[in-house]
């Protein structure tokens, strides 16, 4: 789902990263005299630290839960957009997760696509069952947000392939993929709905969530050994190899692909992955505590 550097002509680039500045520009005036709550903070974390469990699905590729629809469905859309502009911001300044140039278009696909359809579909669908519309909206969140992405490479000139093959290939990926994403996204708001009704209503979170934080980082080194064990890639990578892109990094990050250079993957993975929660935690709670101390004021 991360677009690399060298995937997309500037001018598209260019277009997607005014259209995400413009909406979340948006978001955080609608977020105007509201109060972020803990669950910000904590969700983007989580959200981060899930995207790091990359686990195999037969067929050669891999999945990993992407949490837009969770994240709007939890805090709303607007929050839910600035939250998910975190992650995937600290992915691609951090671990070269998804290209700079293409930051506008990652965002707005994760973030603003996912997001806010995730959000709408949920509220259309939540008078029948709560779990059934968290899983459309898992499910045609994720699948939605890849035709985006088919649609923004498709229409690049970096390749020779145009919109009649790259929206079929992300969004068939992906709509199968995005199964999961629903199942996920639909356990999650049904345990809350069941276990945590006052979570949904006050937006609160305790000290137990950072445990989920961790145990989550400290399951990454054993998907990263399971993926790489039995030879599976992500469905941006098969797409890009059937699609003939050439991905093209303009500099080296900080953790490249979530490893720390000199240390053993899987080490690496552990410490890069617990530095990058930290990272998209405080960032987030920062975001928070500077909109409390502007409504206050």
């Amino acid at each position: 789902m991360h677009i690399p550097d060298g995937y997309l002509d500037l001018s598209i680039a260019g277009t997607f990263f005014v259209l995400t500045v413009v909406v979340l520009g948006y978001s955080i005036y609608r977020l105007k005299g509201e109060k972020l709550t803990s669950l910000f903070g904590v969700l983007s974390a989580a959200i981060f630290a899930a995207q790091m469990l990359n686990w195999p699905i037969p067929g050669g590729t891999s999945a990993h839960f992407v949490g837009g629809s969770l994240a709007g469905i939890l805090l709303g859309p607007y929050a839910g957009a600035l939250a998910m502009a975190i992650v995937v911001t600290i992915q691609t300044l951090v671990f070269n997760d998804g290209g700079i140039t293409a930051w506008g278009a990652n965002v707005w696909n994760m973030a603003i696509v996912n997001v806010f359809l995730g959000y709408y579909i949920y509220q259309l669908f939540s008078r029948f069952s709560r779990s059934f519309s968290a899983f459309i909206a898992g499910w045609l969140g994720i699948t939605v947000a890849a035709i985006f992405v088919g649609l923004e490479i498709g229409l690049s000139t970096s390749f020779a392939y145009g919109l009649t093959i790259t929206i079929p290939i992300m969004g068939i990926w992906h709509a199968i993929l995005g199964v999961v994403e629903g199942m996920i996204t639909a356990g999650v708001v049904g345990y809350l709905a069941v276990r945590r009704a006052d979570l949904l209503e006050k937006k609160e979170v305790g000290k137990a969530s950072f445990a989920l934080i961790a145990g989550l980082i400290a399951l990454s080194p054993v998907f990263a050994y399971l993926a790489e064990a039995v030879g599976y890639s992500e469905p941006m990578e098969n797409a890009a190899e059937v699609l003939g892109l050439e991905e093209h990094s303009l500099y080296e990050s900080i953790f490249p692909d979530y490893t720390i250079p000199g240390l053993d993957p899987y080490t690496g993975t552990l410490i890069s992955g617990a530095i990058g929660a930290l990272i998209v935690l405080s960032l987030a709670y920062a975001v928070k505590y500077a909109r409390s101390s502007r409504k206050d004021a």
